[in-house]
C-alpha cells in the first residue's frame, strides 16, 4: 500500500525531475512494491482525465453513443498506463538494464503526475474553447515540447542512456500511445 511518506517523496522527485534535475531520481522507493505503488498516480489523474472526457463530448459527432464513448477512453486510459511499461520491461531486460526499470517506470509514473497537472489548463483552455489561433498553437506546442523533454530527460537518466536512445524511448511511447488512440477511435466511431 502506499504511504503518505512515499508519495510525499515521490511527488518531490517527480517534481524535480519535471524541473530537469536528476538528483530527483533518489526520492522514489525502487522496489518492486514502490513500482506497483507508482500506479496509484492513474487513479489520482483519473478524476481530471474523465473531466477532459466530459468537455469533449459536446464536440462529438451526434452518432456516437456517450456510453460507448466513455467505456472506450477508460480502456484506452488503462491501456495507456499499462501498456508502455510492459514494452519498456521486455526491452530493458533485452538490452542489458533491467536493473534499472524499477526506477524508470516510477520515475516516468510519478512524473507524468507533475507533467499532467502542468499541462492541464492549456488542455482544459482547450477544450473549453477560451483560446484559439496563435496563443493556442504555441501554447499547445510548449505544452507538447515540455512534456516531451521531461520523458526524454527520465529515460536518459534513470535508465543512464545517451540523448539519442533516451529520443527512442520518448518516441516509442508516443508511438504505443498513437496505436491505443487509433485502436480506441475505431470503436468509438
Amino acid at each position: 500500500m502506499l504511504s503518505a511518506r512515499e508519495a510525499i517523496l515521490a511527488v518531490a522527485g517527480a517534481w524535480r525531475l519535471a524541473r530537469l534535475d536528476a538528483k530527483g531520481t533518489q526520492f522514489f522507493n525502487a522496489t518492486v512494491q514502490g513500482f506497483w505503488n507508482s500506479f496509484w498516480v492513474a487513479a489520482l489523474l483519473l478524476p481530471l482525465h474523465m473531466l477532459g472526457m466530459a468537455l469533449d463530448v459536446p464536440k462529438l459527432d451526434e452518432t456516437v453513443d456517450p456510453i460507448r464513448y466513455f467505456s472506450v477512453e477508460l480502456i484506452m486510459y488503462a491501456m495507456s498506463w499499462v501498456a508502455f511499461p510492459l514494452v519498456m520491461f521486455h526491452i530493458c531486460e533485452a538490452v542489458g538494464k533491467g536493473h534499472r526499470f524499477l526506477r524508470f517506470g516510477i520515475a516516468n509514473n510519478w512524473t507524468d503526475l507533475i507533467v499532467y497537472v502542468v499541462t492541464m489548463p492549456v488542455q482544459l483552455a482547450i477544450s473549453l474553447e477560451l483560446i484559439d489561433g496563435a496563443l493556442l498553437s504555441f501554447l499547445l506546442a510548449a505544452a507538447y515540447v515540455y512534456a516531451l523533454t521531461v520523458a526524454w530527460f527520465v529515460a536518459r537518466y534513470t535508465l543512464n542512456l545517451g540523448g539519442l536512445a533516451a529520443v527512442g524511448v520518448v518516441m516509442l511511447a508516443l508511438f504505443i500511445n498513437i496505436f491505443i488512440r487509433i485502436f480506441g477511435s475505431t470503436l468509438i466511431y
